[in-house]
């Protein structure tokens, strides 16, 4: 906006704002209202029941002398007086003083039959008042007196009834004044009209100063808290000071309503506060001004502070009139300054071209318009108007207008810098991101260089060197690694699978890494026995790596231990280190990214300041925190806080009602052609990979995307998915992800290529679900020996598991269930009852042994332990007492995983070959048992026993036998350790096995 039009706009607010004020003046000094003239005021033909009307004009006045109502006839001609005004007027000696007394008298004519209630409303008499009506006293505010000695001052607004004796109203009005030096008598307008009109009149002018008041002081609390919380500016405490004093002013001046809170106010002490706080709005708003133009009139503003200052000082210190007589040329000072120093100001601001600050000159403007009309009312200007109030609203107005507009505005800059630091902080992460991958394999290059070197026969000292340049590309290969993480979690593309977690076995691990051959000791102080947390194993090893590797850092020799508690549901992991410590300022800011410790200390130990800034993140990702207590030389002790798992076992996947059959065709189809679904965004790589697979053999059907993919999944009988990473939409990742929905690992394998072989990158790939991964470019061998290998394996897997389903159920004797049936029929003629239990078990037996579940690699013990005992009642009702059977299962316990018929096979095999007809009692004693982090299965019997070349040859291969040996070659195959069996000709066989807590099946150790 050009300078000129805007002080075209200014020129043209100043007008609007003098407008509306002598509008207002205008309205309530109706020149054609009657006037008093010499003393008498004719109402005849005015209506004052329903208005008010100010009794100005002539009255008569007797001056020095207290004149009785009575005696008015008494005293001779009156000296006419103009109301309201300073009594000095009729003074024809021009004393400078406004001190005396006398007597004013007004007559006002009434109909002669006018019997109406008027009341007289009176604005403030200097000092002291007695009011008389048709010759009787009504009211006295203060003490009349004809010196200071017997007068007492009182000065404020009051009411009076009047009425009409006989056609007239007669006033007499008794005042002295001794206390105020430049007013003294009638000062301001009396209102004259019906009660109910002047009552009016007053609620009407008090709630306008208590609307006023309201919104200035609240907007002063707002202008303060901007100050306090948003914008820490002088200029904003400088115009919050000068609303309040204004505010103030409003309650000391006019009504003075004031009196209401503090009715017990000293004349002079409210004369001084009123001077005080119009004061203090004024310069107040002068010096909020001079903010605006910063160091511009320096001079002029140093004067004016000293005047300001020193007539503040006067005010409070001075006696009132003395102050009053000796200050008021620089009370003229300061009102006259604002004038010369406003326009300059206005001018200058406008030429900086500030956002919005029209408004901030409207608002001064206001504000200044406000206090100058405040402050010659009744002084200048002699005539009765009540309290304006629109100044101050419309400074309130402007004032929050620019507020609104600058927070707009600058909400708006802050935004776009946002969005470009935004987008500069991208570029820098995706710069950062681009040069960690174009290193690394750089770095890899060196470390495969330097561990090829290690093996050759090289001097010690050469070797030394070697060993130091792979550390320091190992470390660089950790900076890399952590650039790319902090990106990927700023992004929030970390995704977590929570799963039971042993903490013991990952501090472990983390130990087995190289510590750069410090004579560092590591304690590993969490039990084996500790429970498992919930949280994503992979993101687990990455905290506590990073946490131990920063402890190596700064400890030259001691220890480092790693110690774990539980703790409201949550285990609390420290990693405390005997190092060089940190100081409190340092620990306030460690977990921020690119924060070290000293350079000096760091140097020689690389890195970026990332690790402990992660860690922080993954761990809040969890919902677990993080926190650090350290002292310079004694060491730092890192702990954070991760949920306890209530889970009893692994994850499991679970199938919904309509998987088993999918299973059951996709396992038919093994016997069938290969069929490959192969998955490609990009159409030259799908056609030379299925070039590849179909020379080989293989029927391939080519999807250009994870959705068309999805569509086919059910369309054949697939035996491979092979499918690349990176795509459009839905990534390799997602693809497989759904995928293992429906289909195991083993049901259905995948096979990624992927163009980035990091180690983040294919671990990605087997957390999804992934059997196995290419390297792009393709190489066709790898690729053809890879998918080869996975299909074989998918088909020795079915089939071997379809042998040992087919081998246990087979062990069902035919003489048992000839034996069982007998003795179902032979109970439906002795024991009706017992007949239908035993029908019930042996239906259960069935039931359980060609169970579906029994394909599965592993079962709770729960539910083996319910084929046990069915089997073993069927025996107790074909044997009686002559087996007994003795239990000890824990409840922790049957939540663990066996595999399917194991328990069911070793007590039938006891129940079997340790009857017989040399022995009149078999006691069977089943124990399932917790021992440290293993479930104990233990099975023992009092039979014949066997001879241990037997044993031998029974869990041998080459044993022909079907229920020893498959269930000792299917524990090892998924836990890893096979059957005990001891065994004693003659004293009996006790056959034991341990599965761990949670128990692994081979689906969730391959994934």
């Amino acid at each position: 906006m050009k300078s000129k039009k805007k002080w075209l706009i200014i020129l043209s607010f100043i007008i609007l704002l003098t407008s509306f004020r002598l509008a207002w003046l205008f309205y309530y000094n109706d020149p054609d209202r009657p006037k008093a003239e010499d003393g008498v005021l004719d109402i005849r033909s005015a209506d004052l029941m329903s208005e008010v009307m100010p009794v100005n004009g002539e009255w008569a006045f007797y001056p020095d002398k207290f004149v009785n109502p009575n005696q008015l006839s008494d005293e001779g001609d009156a000296t006419p007086i103009r109301v309201p005004s300073d009594w000095r007027s009729v003074d024809q000696n021009e004393q400078e003083s406004s001190f005396g007394h006398g007597t004013y008298h007004l007559r006002i004519i009434t109909n002669p039959n006018d019997s109406n209630m008027y009341r007289l409303r009176f604005m403030g008499i200097s000092t002291a008042s007695r009011v008389y009506i048709n010759g009787e006293e009504v009211g006295e505010l203060g003490k009349v007196g004809a010196n200071k000695a017997t007068s007492e001052p009182n000065e404020m607004p009051f009411s009076v009834n009047a009425q009409p004796a006989a056609g007239k109203i007669d006033i007499v009005i008794q005042v002295s004044n001794f206390d105020h030096i430049k007013r003294g008598g009638i000062g301001r307008t009396i209102y004259f009209g019906g009660v109910n009109a002047v009552e009016a009149h007053e609620h009407f002018s008090m709630g306008l100063q208590l609307i006023g008041f309201a919104v200035l002081f609240f907007h002063g609390i707002y202008i303060l808290v901007l100050y306090l919380f948003v914008f820490k500016q002088k200029k904003l405490l400088l115009f919050a000071g000068a609303v309040f004093s204004m505010a103030v002013s409003i309650i000391f001046d006019d009504d003075q309503l004031i009196r209401v809170i503090w009715p017990e106010i000293g004349f002079e002490e409210r004369i001084k506060l009123t001077l005080l706080f119009y004061a203090s709005a004024y310069i107040l708003s002068v010096f909020y001004l001079k903010t605006l133009v910063k160091d511009q009139f320096n001079r002029t503003f140093k004067l004016f502070s000293a005047v300001s200052i020193f007539y503040i000082i006067a005010i409070v210190c001075l006696d009132y009139n003395e102050f009053n007589y000796i200050l008021s040329p620089i009370y003229s000072i300061l009102m006259l300054t604002p004038a010369v120093l406003i326009p300059l100001i206005f001018n200058k601001k406008i030429s900086i071209k500030t956002p919005y600050s029209i408004y901030l000159v409207f608002t001064a403007i206001a504000i200044s318009s406000s206090t100058f009309w405040g402050s010659i009312k009744g002084r200048v200007l002699e005539i009765g108007i009540p309290f304006y109030p629109f100044d101050l609203l419309i400074a309130v107005v402007c004032f929050a207008l620019y507020w609104f507009k600058t927070f707009y505005h600058t909400s708006e800059e802050r935004k776009e810098l946002n969005e470009k630091l935004q987008r500069d902080d991208k570029r820098k992460d995706d710069f950062l991101v681009n040069t960690s991958h174009e290193l690394r394999n750089p770095l890899h290059a060196m470390m495969n260089i330097a561990q090829s070197l290690l093996r050759e026969p090289l001097p010690e000292d050469t070797k030394e060197r070697v060993r130091m340049m792979e550390s320091v590309a190992r470390n660089m290969s950790h900076t890399l690694n952590d650039l790319t993480d902090l990106s990927t979690l700023r992004e929030g593309k970390v995704h977590l699978t929570l799963q039971p977690v042993h903490l013991h076995g990952i501090v472990e691990y983390v130990f087995n890494l190289p510590k750069e051959g410090r004579p560092v000791e590591l304690i590993n102080d969490i039990p084996s026995s500790f429970p498992t947390v919930k949280a994503d194993e992979n993101r687990t090893i990455q905290i506590v790596f990073n946490l131990v590797q920063n402890a190596l850092k700064f400890t030259e020799d001691g220890l480092i231990a790693v110690s774990a508690e539980e703790k409201d549901g949550k285990a609390i992991i420290t990693i405390k280190d005997t190092g060089i410590g940190m100081d409190e300022e340092l620990q306030k800011r460690i977990f921020q990214p690119y924060e070290q410790a000293d350079s000096s200390i760091t140097s020689s130990r690389g890195g970026l300041g990332l690790g402990l800034s992660i860690c922080a993140q993954l761990v809040e990702l969890h919902g677990g925190e993080i926190f650090v207590t350290s002292s310079p030389g004694v060491g730092s002790s890192f702990s954070f806080s991760l949920p306890i798992s209530h889970e009893q076992g692994e994850r499991q996947i679970i199938f919904n009602e309509g998987i088993p059959d999918i299973v059951q065709e996709h396992q038919d189809a093994l016997e069938s052609d290969v069929h490959v679904l192969l998955v490609d965004d990009d159409p030259v790589n799908l056609k030379v990979v299925s070039s590849i697979l179909e020379k080989e053999g293989y029927s391939v059907k080519a999807c250009l995307g994870a959705e068309e993919a999805l569509q086919q999944l059910y369309s054949e009988k697939w035996s491979i998915v092979v499918s690349d990473v990176m795509m459009p939409k839905m990534s390799g990742y997602e693809l497989t992800s759904r995928i293992r929905k429906v289909f195991s690992m083993l049901e259905l394998p995948v096979l990624l290529l992927t163009a980035r072989s990091r180690v983040e990158d294919i671990q990605a790939g087997f957390q999804a679900g992934a059997n196995d991964y290419v390297k792009k470019p393709v190489e066709q061998a790898e690729l053809l020996a890879r998918v080869s290998s996975l299909i074989q394996l998918k088909t020795s897997l079915y089939k071997q598991t379809q042998t040992e389903a087919a081998l246990l159920q087979a062990q069902i004797q035919p003489h048992f269930l000839f034996n069982t049936l007998n003795a179902i029929i032979a109970l439906s003629e002795i024991d009706p009852d017992k007949m239908s239990t035993l029908l019930y078990e042996f239906g259960n037996y069935l039931q359980k042994s060609f169970d579906a579940g029994n394909l599965q690699d592993a079962i709770f013990i729960e539910n083996e332990l319910e084929l046990v005992k069915s089997y073993l009642f069927i025996e107790q009702q074909r044997f009686g007492s002559r087996l007994s059977v003795h239990w000890n299962v824990d409840s922790e316990c049957l939540h663990a995983k066996v595999p399917p018929l194991s328990i069911q096979t070793l007590v039938e095999n006891a129940v079997r070959h340790g009857m017989s007809e040399h022995q009149p009692v078999l006691t069977v004693s089943i124990s399932i048992v917790k021992k440290d982090d293993n479930v104990e299965v233990k099975i023992v019997d009092d039979g014949k026993g066997v001879h241990s070349h037997v044993l031998e040859k029974k869990l041998s291969n080459s044993n022909k036998g079907l229920g020893l040996t498959n269930t000792n070659k299917r524990l090892i195959h998924l836990s890893g350790k096979g059957l005990i069996i001891e065994s004693v000709p003659g004293c009996g066989t006790t056959v034991t096995f341990n599965v761990a807590v949670p128990y692994k099946s081979l689906e969730e150790v391959t994934k």
